[in-house]
């Protein structure tokens, strides 16, 4: 980035004079006149004159600086970015960083957790790993886990009215920050001392149909000699997008022919269930009524079942039922969103120099969206006494039994609100200090369509559950009927945040190369949250039709830390930088987390910063990984100890004797885990090559130990094992033995009956398991990142400003467990990314083209085998096909290296000034349409699409009317 100060080089002239002699030698061939070379030496002149730069606080310090540029990278984005390169949302530019690599749940994605936010993934070091700010604050948790497991930041409630930039700083920072800020900080800087109002109106659709959207915002701010208040209202509207709206996503005969196996390509692919009625006891589909499937229109069709074995060449008839012509029309590709925000900010002067604060958030939304149609269905086989059988029966409803498709969306209706204050000044001439307090909460109402079981027993079946109403089965139903026999579930989270924070900063002294700078903060907070889940989906005896999909929890913990940083010139070219911090959080093993980190900045001339980072960084458990409430299941499981005490080693099966039956398996949190710890490192450069043109390139590592996750019950039952054995159940050696915490923790979690025979060196039967996070993982990603700025003037042609960032991940390493090595996992990611944009304005034109590239992603069949010419795959991992009934017996393929990708979008905007006041907008994304329609060839399952990179959207367009008065 180019500075008032820094002044040309020999170095950079040198370089200069080859890489632009031809531009220079046309320059000479049309030197100016006199008078304007003279005027242009003047300017020249006035440009090399050190200007006095007002310091500004940069995220990844607490001390203010001049220099934008410091020891570690840190990439802005402006409101007016965001605006030009045609985002929508905070959150669709976010994703286009090139530091956020990390691919995370979609929305098409089938039982997750947060439908509703939208997470990031800096790094692929998770969501829940790097931090995010409002204005150098902590915000609330997302009150729902991610996967189920591990809280993180909703990015989705930031309304773009109220941001002016965004500060990423993708290393660890947990020496400034604290806790979370594993791969990096976004600090989102909103609008403040805003001057006069702002009214925008923006509407847009998309040229495939569908995902008609309207954003209307109005920000706005007022000052007096002593005062300022700066305020925003935003309400944003984006219809959710069905499958319907995209034919070529939207039934399973979407599937690409090199994915179907040998039934689909024998008899054809076998659709889902529209409406079924199975006899258990012939194996056959009873023949729906004539005309039965008919009635459902374009839903259901009547449908022959047929199934191919393909070791002995036949087929065979199971019957017919009205099968789904379109079984995903319904499910949303993207979720839909009714957001409603208001931010208000305002400080006042006070006479004797101090500055008082306040400012508040909030924020509305509801999100909707939808997998498959609600279903009715027996519960598996019962005794239907009118036709003497055993039934098993499934009916799924259809838009118009329900009162309309969007009768069967989930509803998420969610509040946040933030409140914080302040007063700042200064002690003396010296120090800049600011207290602060704030409070935060966030709650989530979830409301998802669920049918009664009872209720619907009895409309089916009868009052005693027992015979058949073929009419009610075959037939549509009213809406009235349909309401009579489902309701609403309702599942509710709470997270709330309340914090004080002090911090101090200024120059201690004069330093033998200038003035030692210096930060120091104090901080404290209570944060808690709350899950629960609908009570009529838990349990044996629940009332609705579906099981939780949401753990128990809740819990409190308070937190206190003090940092403390240096800045410390070692040469007029050579400065350092320090930074410790303490953190405490309760319910965590080993007290407490100590984190340091240090820095350098070297400019061995006025325009080129040589810099490099070493940090360590760590992150507190989870809350929900700490203080969830058992949630049971029963599985089947292998008793590994008793098979090791009986000598068994080689041959622990079912078969030999080993079986667990029908084991209770509770998943619970785990209190007093160790924090997780990092250490990252960063290195590069910085060069201003000339005014206006710069590029940087830093290369980067992140490590992490003692990652948590969750254990299994077979993991419970191996660690049970070693820890009073010393063995494994295969005789093969352990890479890394359980420590003596987790042994313990390991073998209370196994509860076993008595020994019946009470001796012996076999155990009681094992009853119980509880299962739940322990600190037994780890990763390692390194990259590089590169970025070029240029900017220049013409006078015919207006002013070009172009800007270019890319990231290479050169490594990504895994464990599962401790007792495991590191696995290259970089092929399972994008490898790289580039985002770009070349602005262009001229008098009341502008406009922006921006680009971005998504590195390929791994086939599905990714290190799998290749199949046979009709569609078989061996499962050997030397792709032999080992079946001996096989056709192909002895037979074998090769191993699959595909990859899908890379998905590159196209976004361009333009804008007209049409007076002084008012501008309007036109905005196309993705112009040349990119969807991936060619899919991914060997993915059968929805969504078709290699959707971790490609989107189902396709060419959108926008017109936004902006006006400015006082």
């Amino acid at each position: 980035m180019s500075h008032s100060t820094l002044r040309r080089s020999a170095l950079t002239g040198a370089l200069l004079s080859i890489l632009f002699a031809p531009a220079m030698a046309q320059a000479q061939s049309n030197e100016a006149p006199a008078d304007q070379a003279s005027a242009g030496a003047e300017d020249s002149s006035r440009a090399n004159k050190p200007t006095e730069i007002d310091k500004v606080t940069v995220t990844g310090s607490r001390i203010k600086r001049a220099e934008i540029e410091g020891p570690a990278p840190v990439f802005t984005i402006t409101a007016a970015q965001i605006e030009k390169e045609g985002f929508n949302t905070v959150y669709d530019a976010l994703t286009t960083l090139t530091e956020a690599m990390g691919t995370v749940e979609s929305d098409i994605a089938w039982g997750q957790h947060t439908v509703n936010a939208s997470p990031l993934n800096l790094r692929n070091m998770g969501p829940g790993r790097s931090l995010l700010l409002i204005n150098g604050r902590r915000v609330v948790d997302y009150p729902l886990p991610y996967q189920g497991k591990s809280n993180f930041a909703n990015f989705n409630n930031i309304p773009t009215a109220i941001v002016e930039r965004i500060e990423v700083l993708a290393s660890g920072a947990s020496a400034i920050y604290g806790s979370d800020a594993v791969a990096g900080v976004i600090n989102v800087i909103l609008k403040k001392e805003f001057q006069g109002d702002q009214v925008k109106i923006r509407g847009g659709t998309s040229t495939r149909g569908g995902r008609d959207s309207m954003d209307l915002s109005w920000a706005g701010g007022r000052s007096g000699d002593n005062w300022n208040v700066t305020y925003a209202l935003q309400w944003f509207h984006r219809e959710a997008l069905p499958a319907s709206e995209r034919q070529f996503m939207d039934s399973e005969f979407d599937a690409p022919a090199t994915s179907l196996n040998p039934q689909d390509r024998k008899v054809g692919v076998l659709p889902s269930v529209g409406i079924r009625m199975f006899n258990a006891g012939t194996g056959q589909r009873m023949m729906p009524p004539a005309g039965a499937c008919d009635q459902y229109g374009s839903e259901f069709f009547l449908q022959n079942r047929r199934t191919y074995n393909r070791n002995s060449n036949t087929i065979s008839n199971t019957g017919w039922q009205c099968g789904q012509n379109t079984a995903y029309q319904h499910w949303t590709l993207r979720n839909g969103s009714d957001d409603r925000s208001g931010y208000v900010y305002g400080n006042y002067d006070f006479a004797n120099g101090m500055q008082g604060w306040v400012t508040a958030g909030v924020w509305s939304s509801r999100g909707t969206n939808m997998t498959f149609m609600p279903a009715w269905s027996s519960g598996g086989t019962y005794h239907d006494v009118g036709l003497n059988a055993d039934l098993d029966l499934v009916k799924r409803f259809t838009p118009q039994e329900i009162g309309g498709a969007k009768g069967g969306y989930t509803r998420s209706d969610e509040l946040s609100w933030d409140l914080s204050a302040g007063l700042r000044g200064q002690f003396g001439d010296r120090f800049d200090w600011d207290f602060s307090i704030g409070r935060a909460e966030y709650t989530v109402d979830e409301k998802f369509p669920t049918v009664l079981l009872a209720e619907a027993d009895r409309y089916f079946l009868g009052a005693n559950r027992d015979r058949i109403d073929q009419n009610r089965l075959w037939n549509p139903i009213s809406p009235q009927d349909y309401a009579s026999i489902t309701t609403r579930g309702k599942n509710r989270a709470e997270s709330w945040l309340t914090s004080a924070n002090f911090i101090v900063s200024g120059d201690l002294f004069e330093g033998w190369a200038g003035p030692i700078g210096f930060a120091a903060q104090l901080e404290a907070a209570k944060q808690g949250y709350s899950l629960a889940p609908d009570p009529n989906t838990i349990g044996d005896n629940r009332k609705y039709d579906q099981t939780a999909n949401l753990d128990l929890g809740s819990g409190t913990r308070n937190h206190y830390a003090a940092g403390v940083e240096f800045k410390i010139p070692l040469l007029e070219s050579l400065t350092a930088s320090l930074a410790g911090r303490y953190d405490k959080y309760d319910a965590v093993s080993g007290d407490a987390a100590s984190t340091y980190n240090a820095g350098l900045e070297w400019r061995p001339f006025s325009n080129l910063l040589v810099r490099g980072t070493y940090a360590t960084s760590f992150r507190a458990p989870d809350m929900h990984f700490v203080y969830a409430t058992p949630s049971t299941s029963v599985a089947d499981q292998t008793d590994y100890l008793n098979c090791l005490r009986a000598g068994q080693q080689g041959n622990c099966t079912w078969d030999a004797g080993f079986k667990v039956e029908d084991a209770n398996i509770a998943r619970q949190g785990t209190p007093n885990l160790n924090y997780e710890t990092g250490n990252s490192w960063t290195a590069g450069f910085v060069w201003d090559i000339a005014d206006g043109l710069s590029v940087s390139t830093d290369y980067w590592r992140i490590e992490l130990e003692d990652e948590i996750d969750d254990v299994g019950a077979n993991d419970v039952l191996l660690d049970e094992a070693y820890c009073l054995t010393g063995k494994t159940p295969t005789g093969e050696p352990r890479v890394s033995a359980p420590s003596a915490d987790r042994c313990k923790l390991q073998i209370g979690r196994v509860t076993r009956a008595a020994d019946p025979d009470g001796a012996g060196p076999l155990l009681g039967q094992v009853t119980d398991i509880r299962t739940g996070p322990v600190n037994r993982a780890a990763r390692n990603v390194e990259g590089v990142d590169a970025s070029l700025k240029y900017r220049f003037t013409t006078e015919r042609w207006g002013d070009f400003s172009l800007g270019l960032n890319y990231t290479n991940l050169l490594k990504l390493e895994t464990r599962t467990d401790a007792s495991e090595e590191m696995q290259d996992k970089r092929n399972d990611e994008p490898r790289s990314k580039f985002r770009g944009s070349v602005n262009w304005q001229r008098e009341k034109w502008n406009a922006t083209v921006y680009a971005d590239r998504v590195g390929s992603v791994p086939s599905v069949r990714f290190n799998g085998c290749l199949p046979f010419s009709d569609g078989y795959v061996p499962n050997s991992d030397n792709c032999v096909d080992n079946d001996s009934a096989s056709p192909t017996f002895g037979q074998a393929t090769k191993k699959y290296y595909g990859r899908v990708g890379p998905a590159i979008t196209w976004n361009l905007s333009a804008g007209y000034q049409i007076t002084e006041k008012a501008k309007v907008n036109f905005y196309v994304s993705n112009i040349f349409d990119e969807v991936n329609e060619d899919k991914d060839p060997y993915k059968k399952d929805f969504a078709f699409i290699a959707d971790r990179i490609f989107s189902p959207v396709g060419r959108e367009i926008a017109v936004e009317y902006v006006l400015d008065f006082n």
